[in-house]
Order: C-alpha cells, then structure tokens, then sequence
C-alpha cells in the first residue's frame, strides 16, 4: 500500500507532576516517538493523545499553566522529543480527557503549542471533544459517555475562553476528598443538579451555535454532531445505582467491565453511519482498557487505546507485562482506504 497518512493513537499517559509510576510513561513515549514516528516516512504523519495525557484535573486557570509547565520541566526527555516531532513535521494533537480537560481553556491550550512548537503553533492542535478525519477515524477520549465523568456543556468553555469549568460528580467527590462524608455527598449532589441542568442547556438554540462552529472546525456534518453530543446523557436516577453497585464489586475485587466495546460505541458509530459520516475507526481511551472489536454490522471498527499508566484493567499483554504499551495506528492509502489497529510496543523492539 502506497501511503499518504500515517496516524498513531495513544492514550491515559496521565504525565504529572512526579514520575513515580513503576511503567514510567514518561521516559517511554521519548523512545516510542523516535523510534516509531521519527522513524517512520509517510508523507503525512500525525500523532494524536486521545486525552488524559496530562494530570492537570481540578486546576484553576493560572495554576493549569503553571503545572502544565512544570509537567514539562519534569518530563525534559518527552518535552524535547515532542518538541523534535513538531520541528520535524509532525502534526500533533491533543485531545481532551477527564484528566485534563484543563486544555480546553484557549490560554492553556495556546501555551502547550507555543512549549512544543514555538515557530509554528498550528503543528500542534487541540480538541476540546473529538478529532475527525473525514472517512477515515473519529478519536474522543470517551468520558462523555461515561455519566460521572461527563461535561454535557464542554464547548461552552473552549469557545468563550471562561475559566469557568463545571466539576461532574464524580471529580466533585475527588475534589472534597479531605472533607467528611457530609460535605463530599453534598458536592456530588450539587454536582449532579448542575449536570442535569446541563443536560438540559445542551438542547437550546445557545448551544447549538456552539455546535456549529465546532463542525465547521471539525469538518463534521451539524446536524451529525448535534445528535453525538445529546447521544449519552447524565440522569442522576440512573447514575448513582451504577456507581455504587461498580463500587462494590471493585472493593470486592471483581471486574465492572467486560472485554468488549461499550454500547456507546455502537450507538457512536451507527449515528454515524446514519447521516452519511461513517468512519473506518473509531478510537477511545478513558478504560484503561486496550481493545479492539467490531461493532456489531457496522463496517467501523473500535479501538481502545489502553493506558501507560500501571492502572491497566484489560487482560491484554500489558496487563502481565509492564513493557508492553499499547497504542493503535492507521494508514491511509492514497485511494483513501485504511489499514491498521490495536498494537503493542515494547522498547526492546519485541
């Protein structure tokens, strides 16, 4: 296959502000970018961070870049091999997870181009929501479809530059972490009724005009884009159940998710379909879960990029063996047809 585009996915490297994590991600994304990026010669080449790249969750504004900074002071060998891809031609991107939905703000997403390519910003791009490559992929990190970790009202914050950001419930829980019980109940139960009235928000004219100027940027059908943004919807009625029962049978040491794509992905990529927007791949993160699955009678394919983090809850390699990570990758002929998938990376070249 005669190749015009290679792009390589990966996700839920949750780089802070220590490096203490026993499968060091940070000193392993270095190596995987110059052997497996710089390496590579495809015309076009494009690495995308299908969110929770950064641990930044929970900042305010001034202190997002502050931290977004000192990530990078921490984490030299992966700034400076970044900083070689954009200067290189690399197109990267950065879409937005729970973790670090602090990137949606225009100042701090303004500042990580200016860090990673200070002559030409547009090398690095970030994605409040999605990434869309026309007949091609659809990357999200996926925590939209997740009710706890959701923020029905995510554009607002991108597109009018606020530094107000919504905490879901479950982040409110996080956040009161030091507080008693009374107190963190009572922030997830203002949470859940900010969610709600969200939910609500999403569906008025106000919003719509958000959503339009973000398929003009995306190159995405409107209408198509509206109905993926009402598809998953936080009900605090539904919500806590399933919380809490997850709760439980994770303290009793029990797996809350089976190995197959989750219903949102099917609904996902049927919406698709639907209004003539279907895409080969659809990629997200968010599970700490690496996987590949067909959905269904759809003709699009589903990839989780896993983590590389040592939080990995699948039954792949990198659960048993902490130097495979995982990631997925997609070529793109120059007839436009796609090939690619689920892979792992080892650093010894296995």
């Amino acid at each position: 296959m005669s190749r015009e585009a290679t792009w390589w996915l990966l996700s839920d490297l949750h780089l802070g502000m220590s490096d203490d994590d026993p499968r060091c991600p940070g000193k392993m994304l270095p190596e995987f970018l110059r052997s497996e990026v710089l390496a590579a010669s495809a015309p076009q080449q494009h690495v995308v961070f299908v969110g929770d790249t950064f641990e930044l969750a929970g900042c305010a504004e001034d202190e997002s870049l502050a931290r977004l900074e000192s990530i990078f002071t921490r984490h030299l060998d992966t700034f400076w091999a970044l900083e070689e891809c954009a200067a290189r031609g690399v197109q990267l991107h950065f879409v937005c997870g729970n973790h670090d939905v602090e990137l949606v703000r225009p100042s701090v997403a303004d500042r990580l181009s200016a860090l990673l390519s200070p002559l030409e910003a547009t090398r690095v791009r970030v994605y409040p929501w999605l990434l869309h490559v026309p007949h091609v992929l659809v990357a999200e990190h996926g925590h939209q479809h997740h009710a706890l970790h959701r923020m029905p009202e995510l554009l607002r914050t991108a597109v009018s530059g606020t530094d107000q950001l919504d905490l879901p419930p479950l982040a409110a829980w996080n956040a009161h972490r030091s507080g008693s019980l009374l107190s963190r109940t009572v922030a997830v139960a203002r949470a859940c009724l900010a969610s709600e009235r969200a939910e609500r928000r999403i569906r008025k004219l106000e919003y719509d005009e958000l959503l339009q100027a973000e398929s003009l940027r995306l190159a995405f059908d409107e209408v198509t884009l509206r109905e993926l943004a009402r598809l998953s919807r936080f009900r605090t009625v539904t919500a806590v159940p399933v919380t809490a029962t997850r709760m439980v049978l994770t303290a009793a040491g029990r797996s809350v998710a089976g190995e197959v794509a989750p219903a949102s992905a099917a609904r996902f990529a049927r919406t698709l379909e639907a209004h003539g927007s279907g895409v080969d791949w659809y990629v997200t993160g968010h599970t700490h879960r690496a996987l590949e699955s067909a959905l269904g009678s759809c003709p699009t394919r589903y990839v989780n990029t896993g983590t590389w983090s040592s939080d990995v809850r699948g039954r792949g390699p990198d659960q048993s063996d902490r130097r495979a990570f995982p990631y997925a990758v997609v070529d793109v002929a120059r007839d436009g047809a796609t090939s690619g998938g689920l892979r792992y990376w080892r650093p010894d070249g296995g």
